[in-house]
């Protein structure tokens, strides 16, 4: 009886520190993901050969427990630029996990800054949850173009039209409220309006506006971070689009497009198991 408990109990550790130890790895195992992002009136099989844009994007930085190096993602922008070309990069928010430690991540966007900069490429951010915290004059140093109520326009670089891109704050899970997307511009015209928003569930609660949005972009979820059978990792979040199944990657939402990227950090803890961090280059076809 002894000697079964000690090897069920030998078993359970042996277990535990295989997955810490592959949790951990994971989490240092960033992957370059390549999405299609499809509006207006194109489709997968009729979208030109260029794109209007090709964008960059990542998310959940979450600093305390990120192993991915600035000096990575600066790499990575630069070869997609040189063999792509980008014309933009966009944060999707959560730059710490308390915010009020926000500054001490800032390093880290500085050198993410300084590469956009030389190449004359947008860095463009909204707030997550996490970031909801943070001392307001303290995200006023980040050398990011903050979105929150804000809305840019890019140009395309196939036929030279407006793209807007809005992005919207996120208030935290305290008191939640849903922003409205920002309006257009009057009297300049676009042909796709894409939000920001680090939160997805935005999709499900979109108030009113009287005009379109085709695309939202977003983070929040970490692909799970650490998937467990029958979703259980999503029993302690508040999040509802997971137990509609969706936790990553393109999906359409009330006719909607919907991006989620899994993010590149990790919260509450420093692992990942099935959810590796991941960058996002998005093509958007308009």
């Amino acid at each position: 009886m002894r000697t079964a408990l000690f090897i069920i109990i030998a078993a359970v550790i042996a277990v535990g520190v295989i997955l810490l130890i592959w949790g951990l790895i994971e989490a240092c195992c960033l992957k370059v993901t390549r999405d299609r992002l499809v509006l207006g009136g194109s489709s997968d099989s009729s979208s030109p050969e260029t794109p209007d844009l090709r964008i960059l994007y990542f998310s959940d930085l979450h600093k305390e427990f990120c192993f991915i190096p600035a000096n990575k993602i600066a790499r990575i922008i630069s070869q997609e630029n040189a063999s792509g070309g980008i014309d933009a990069v966009i944060f999707g928010g959560d730059i710490v996990s308390h915010g009020k430690h926000a500054l001490k991540a800032l390093d880290y966007f500085v050198k993410i800054a300084t590469v956009c900069r030389e190449l004359h490429i947008p860095f463009m951010a909204v707030t997550g949850n996490h970031d909801a915290m943070a001392d307001p004059e303290d995200l006023g140093i980040f050398p990011f173009d903050n979105m929150d109520g804000c809305i840019k326009y890019l140009r395309s670089r196939r036929d030279g039209s407006y793209i807007a891109f809005a992005g919207v704050k996120d208030t935290g899970r305290h008191e939640r409220v849903w922003y409205a997307p920002p309006t257009p511009s009057a009297g300049l015209e676009y042909k796709s309006y894409i939000l920001l928003s680090h939160n997805p569930d935005l999709v499900l609660h979109m108030p009113s506006v009287p005009f379109k949005v085709d695309a939202m972009i977003s983070g929040h979820i970490h692909g799970g971070q650490i998937r467990t059978p029958f979703g259980l990792e999503f029993k302690l979040r508040h999040d509802e689009l997971p137990y509609k199944g969706i936790i990553s990657g393109l999906h359409e939402v009330n006719g909607m497009k919907l991006f989620i990227s899994k993010g590149v950090g990790c919260v509450f803890l420093p692992l990942r198991i099935g959810a590796r961090p991941e960058v996002n280059v998005i093509e958007v076809y308009s």
